[in-house]
């Protein structure tokens, strides 16, 4: 994953964990990880392999793909599901 994919996936993760009211630690529960890894990757301190995302997103119920576009499409998206 190239830095900018990395960078959406941080903050689209983050947008989505707020989403669905999740914590890290039951993210990481729902994706087989641990809480500190789930942290690190919000702080951007490492980013994950492929399968460690796909793993990520479908613990916070959204597709890989849309984790690693534009974080304001993404908001803007997640915001207008929430008011319907």
């Amino acid at each position: 994953m190239n830095v900018a994919a990395s960078e959406n996936f941080r903050r689209n993760l983050r947008i989505a964990m707020q989403s669905r009211g999740m914590t890290q630690k039951q993210v990481a529960d729902a994706a087989g990880t641990q809480d500190p890894y789930v942290n690190r990757v919000l702080q951007g301190n490492t980013q994950p392999l492929m399968d460690q995302a796909e793993r990520l997103a479908k613990a916070v119920g959204y597709p890989l793909a849309a984790l690693l576009g534009n974080p304001e499409e993404f908001s803007e998206a997640v915001l207008t599901s929430l008011t319907k």
